[in-house]
């Protein structure tokens, strides 16, 4: 398995519960997609993945491994994983990157910690790499810096960088939320291209379940740090059990929604689902967590969960 989660708890400091627990995994060129609206705890994961979680903000259970390897623990061997077999493309690729290095000198910063590669070394290797992602490869384009290129060319250098030591698992979190459709499009297009090629295991991030939809064998629906739905993509495409999951395909077909509300702050949300206060079918029983049913990759936890049947 190249990464494993099983009953991951995070936390912050004064015990209020941020995400979990969670169980999932991503077996060797599988793509799993992780789904959910803004404060679900999506890109904490990845967070706690790399070992940089916000100061604050603590695992408390649970464990990650990658590879064999466990996550949490700092060292030598989670070292060698992370950038290498295991990499990340982020969501806003301006914050990600160097503002002091030269796109060359970023490119040539993974390679040199994990294959002690001279950076002339890399930037010949990863020549064609940079073609096929659309980026100049113009030694003049090389030495600028990331505020003289687009927005559109720091998520491909982004993507290039992941891509820079031929990883095993991919990590992407919302990397087309600042691409307008047509460049989002392209984006996908191009990673799951590259992802055929190289059997590469990757877990997009993402709010949109339409986008997941397109890139993704499996799903799992997230709301308010909790696991609500999971499942392959096409039987929660077709028949979502969730309501959250309907919710979800509404707004990824741009169809009106009459369900109101907002996710209440971690502090403030309900000891029983998180999704009630805002749920169509909610009953009192919604008040206390009903328990999962099915396995952590194909189940679901909801008291009144929907009938089968095609959905929008």
């Amino acid at each position: 398995m190249s990464l494993a989660i099983d009953a991951l708890l995070l936390e912050r400091a004064d015990g209020v519960r941020l995400l979990g627990p969670l169980t999932l995994s991503v077996a060797p060129g599988e793509r799993l997609g992780l789904v959910g609206e803004s404060g679900s705890g999506k890109s904490l994961l990845v967070q706690a993945l790399f070992g940089v979680l916000p100061p604050g903000v603590r695992q408390a259970g649970g464990s990650i491994s990658a590879f064999g390897i466990p996550m949490e623990r700092p060292g030598t061997a989670r070292d060698r994983i992370r950038g290498a077999r295991m990499a990340w493309v982020p969501q806003d690729p301006l914050q990600a990157l160097n503002p002091l290095l030269t796109l060359a000198e970023q490119l040539a910063l993974l390679p040199s910690v994990h294959r002690k590669e001279p950076a002339p070394a890399t930037l010949a290797r990863l020549i064609p790499l940079l073609a096929r992602l659309g980026l100049p490869t113009e030694v003049g384009f090389l030495r600028r810096f990331p505020h003289q290129i687009s927005g559109g060319q720091r998520q491909r250098l982004c993507l290039a960088m992941a891509l820079s030591c031929d990883p095993d698992l991919l990590m992407l979190d919302e990397p087309t939320t600042a691409l307008d459709p047509l460049a989002q499009k392209a984006f996908l297009d191009l990673v799951l291209e590259l992802q055929r090629e190289r059997k590469l295991g990757f877990l997009w991030i993402t709010h949109d379940l339409g986008l997941a939809s397109r890139a993704c064998d499996r799903l799992l629906v997230l709301y308010g740090g909790e696991p609500m739905e999971a499942g392959p993509t096409a039987r929660l495409l077709s028949a979502p059990g969730h309501p959250y999951t309907a919710r979800l395909l509404t707004a990824a077909w741009r169809q009106p929604s009459t369900e109101s509300g907002y996710l209440p702050a971690p502090q403030d949300r309900p000891t029983g689902c998180p999704f009630a206060p805002r749920c169509p079918e909610g009953l009192g029983a919604c008040a206390t967590w009903s328990p999962w049913t099915g396995t952590p990759w194909d189940g679901l936890r909801c008291e009144r969960p929907l009938e089968p049947g095609p959905r929008p």
